[in-house]
């Protein structure tokens, strides 16, 4: 049954709600957004946020009161995921109109308080620094800034770049449990071996042998986003994650490539720029806060 947030203001768990509605609700939530242009349909918002560990029952969206009939009655949505004792928000947006009312606050400060409830210990996020309203917002409620998330762009090189190593494909799941064992220690969400491990085709997955790693997704005829990198610690600092960037330039030739701005500045920030790449206007912002769980809690031997 839907509850009431605020005057006007439904809110139904996601887990009652049609994959094509969450889709309309993000779409309508972030009408207007700084990176431009949001639109979201059923199967992307199944394939992205499946990967993210969403849980259907702390997520919301938020329906306008009184409009069932509107084809566009969407107030909101809330985007929660869950990994053990740490929630996160994956998504929280307001529909134009509706904005600056306070909406966004009570949305945020519903989640916390409910987050607490299922027991988690601290909340995550990540926000555009350059969007200085939910930043600020995201302050007022006790988060606070970790580290700086950068996006990356190389524009369609030349062949000549590419290099001849030969790339065999992978088993995407494989690359997962690579970044698992391999990977930097406590990498952000999307970065992930957990968010990894979901990936499946479109996604590919290349090696170099055994020492270096790639997951891509093409994403049009003319560019490739690059989903993670990863060089077995023992093979590192030899060449081998410029050879890789050098044999997936070549296998996709004519085609830029990207990553979105979810990348630590350092060491993957440095290596992708000390590559050629260049680092994108917007960045994000991770932010914490810590919570005090009330949840059923078991002795500690």
């Amino acid at each position: 049954m839907p509850e009431s947030i605020a005057e006007g203001v439904l809110s139904r768990p996601v887990a009652e709600c049609a994959s094509s509605e969450v889709a309309a609700a993000l779409t309508r939530s972030f009408e207007g957004y700084l990176t431009g242009p949001v639109h979201v349909d059923a199967e992307g918002y199944e394939r992205r946020f499946r990967a993210e560990h969403l849980d259907p029952f702390a997520s919301r969206v938020y329906l306008r009161e009184g409009h069932e009939g509107d084809r566009r009655p969407y107030a909101g949505v809330l985007l929660v995921a869950r990994r053990g004792w740490t929630a996160r928000i994956a998504g929280m947006g307001v529909a134009p109109g509706l904005r600056g009312r306070g909406l966004g606050k009570r949305i945020m400060r519903e989640a916390v308080r409910d987050a607490e409830a299922r027991g988690a210990r601290e909340m995550v996020l990540e926000v555009f620094e350059q969007n200085a309203p939910a930043v600020a917002l995201y302050e007022k409620l006790g988060f606070r800034p970790r580290r700086r998330l950068f996006g990356y762009r190389l524009e369609a090189p030349n062949d000549a770049v590419g290099t001849s190593d030969a790339l065999s494909e992978a088993d995407p799941l494989e690359v997962a449990r690579v970044v698992a064992r391999e990977g930097e220690a406590d990498l952000p969400w999307m970065l992930a071996a957990e968010t990894l491990a979901a990936a499946a085709p479109p996604a590919r997955a290349y090696r170099l042998g055994r020492r270096a790693y790639a997951l891509i997704e093409e994403a049009g005829p003319e560019a490739v986003l690059l989903s993670t990198l990863v060089v077995r610690r023992e093979e590192r600092r030899a060449g081998w994650g410029k050879r890789l960037l050098g044999a997936l330039i070549a296998a996709f030739p004519g085609r830029g490539w990207y990553v979105p701005a979810v990348v630590p500045e350092d060491p993957a920030g440095a290596f992708l720029e000390g590559s050629g790449w260049e680092r994108e206007r917007l960045n994000q912002l991770e932010m914490r806060l810590g919570l005090a769980p009330f949840g059923p809690k078991a002795p500690v031997s």
